[in-house]
């Protein structure tokens, strides 16, 4: 008996898991700068630049970059900053690491300290949390019909996997301009940019991803008479990712990162710096799926033959479910007691945790918070910069349309847009859009029929008709196949149908091979 079989590509995660990793630095004042008489911020950010995968070990490298706002010792200058980085190098070992696997990796700022030794030096230390799957590409033969013998008895198993068909991680540069408004002054000197992405969404046609998005861009600088400002711009971006086997139903899980920050101040028409060049680069690491259904052959035989399957194990992950949710949150946010005004909030930037995620009866709670970091401007000289934080608490229910206890729920939780504003009591009003996405999964391992062998019984092994007493467990398709004899036949020897329950101690006639 020959197997038709269907060929499928599947992401094994072989290795998953999270660690942290501490950079412990002390930063000097460059010699063009003031000495440091008060710390405002020390604000960081982490990205990865590089991966290794040998036998055993996946080597992540990363850097962390930091951006510090002081009040220098001046009677001139309110505020400085200083700009800089390090980097950072995380093993991961696991015997189940090989080279020729794919290593997914995120990181993420945990926890910053920071304490002023003197006014010329400065020690940091940073928590940097990294999330990583090393993931192995793996070609899958699914037996889905039978050839060469008709009269072939088939029992047949509905899976529904995920088939990959694009693991990848690109670069691509942003390159745009952006200028002070009109009736603000001048920049004299850039203090800080911040950036992040937002707004973003993908469309998939025959070899291509079209993704979308845009780049928030904040600017702090202070303008020839040393007074603090700052100005904030929208860049839209659209890339077109190659991928060779997307169609217009595959799903895509696109993670962006800035891993660099290049801007120029330039004189506009009238000679005025306004105008800020940008040169921003940003990777992107793409898992290209398709919910795919396979009518599985997991077991068979040839009638009055004997018939011997081989097979192999296999653990893979099927996709129940894919629920997903976007939802508004509003938060009326007032300043702490005991901080300075606010004159003009600056920028807020939000990031999201998942707390729980359960599946109740169909459904899959997830609860978690949005860490919303305010940084505003002030109406103090001793502070002309203040930041604050507000945690922003939500719980969902999604529709999971399944509750069964061997599933497990991944949640990704986004932030698709931040907005914000002053009012008139001197609040500030955040609006986020939240946006929810899991997957339902089922681990199990699938016992894949590799090859059938058959071949003519023996005369001691050919049985006249016989007479069986059902056993508890047993099922027709057990019986029928034990005996190597089709199904129609016992039923019709035993005037049963198929609806017909086979009761413990039930006497059936087998009739012979």
């Amino acid at each position: 008996m020959k197997l038709i079989k269907e060929s499928i590509t599947v992401n094994q995660v072989n290795c998953k898991g999270g660690t942290q990793v501490l950079v412990d630095e002390d930063i000097i004042v460059p010699d063009v700068k003031p000495d440091i008489l008060k710390i405002l911020q020390v604000d960081t950010a982490s990205c990865i630049t590089g991966k290794e995968i040998t036998n055993g070990r996946a080597v992540i490298n990363g850097r962390t970059d930091l951006k510090i706002l002081y009040i220098p010792d001046s009677d001139r200058e309110k505020i400085k900053s200083i700009i800089t980085s390090f980097d950072f190098t995380q093993n991961v070992d696991s015997q189940k690491i090989s080279g020729d696997m794919t290593p997914v990796v995120m990181s993420n700022v945990d926890r910053v300290e920071f304490s002023l030794i003197n006014s010329r030096k400065l020690r940091v230390k940073i928590i940097v949390g990294i999330d990583y799957e090393i993931i192995a590409e793996k070609n899958v033969e699914i037996a889905v019909e039978t050839a060469d013998c008709d009269d072939a008895e088939v029992l047949r198993e509905s899976v529904r996997l995920q088939n990959c068909v694009g693991l990848s991680e690109t670069e691509f540069s942003i390159k745009d301009s952006i200028e002070v408004p009109n009736g603000q002054s001048s920049i004299g000197e850039i203090l800080k940019i911040d950036t992040k992405i937002s707004d973003c969404e993908y469309k998939t046609v025959t070899g291509k991803i079209v993704a979308k998005g845009a780049v928030n861009v904040c600017a702090l600088y202070t303008d020839d008479d040393c007074k603090i400002r700052f100005m904030e711009s929208e860049i839209p971006f659209t890339e077109v990712f190659d991928c060779d086997d997307a169609g217009d139903e595959t799903i895509c899980d696109i993670d962006y990162s800035i891993s660099d920050v290049k801007y120029e101040v330039a004189e506009d028409s009238d000679g005025d710096r306004r105008i800020v060049y940008l040169d921003i680069a940003v990777a992107a690491q793409i898992k290209a799926t398709e919910n795919v259904s396979v009518d599985m052959i997991c077991d068979c035989y040839e009638p009055f033959m004997k018939t011997d399957i081989l097979k192999e194990d296999i653990e893979l992950e099927e996709i129940v479910s894919r629920p997903s949710t976007q939802n508004s949150i509003r938060e009326t946010v007032e300043i702490n007691a005991g901080a300075p005004g606010m004159s003009g909030v600056y920028d807020v930037i939000t990031r999201p945790y998942i707390t729980k995620a359960q599946l109740q009866r169909g459904k899959l709670l997830a609860e978690g918070k949005i860490e919303a970091y305010i940084l505003y401007l002030t109406d103090s000289n001793e502070s002309p910069v203040y930041s604050m934080k507000k945690e922003l608490p939500f719980s969902y229910m999604l529709d999971s349309e399944c509750s069964d206890d061997d599933l497990i729920p991944e949640i990704k939780a986004e932030v698709k847009h931040t907005a914000y504003n002053l009012n008139v009591a001197g609040e500030i009003e955040i609006r986020c859009i939240l946006s929810l996405s899991a997957n339902i999964i089922r681990r199990r391992k699938i016992e894949l029929i590799s090859d059938v062998i058959t071949e003519k019984p023996e005369n001691k092994d050919k049985k006249g008709i016989v007479i069986y007493f059902a056993q508890k467990g047993d099922n027709l398709w057990d019986i029928s196949k034990r005996y190597a004899v089709p199904r129609e036949e016992i039923l019709k020897f035993n005037n049963m149908t198929e609806t017909d329950k086979i009761e413990v101690g039930s006497r059936l006639f087998i009739p012979g091979m």
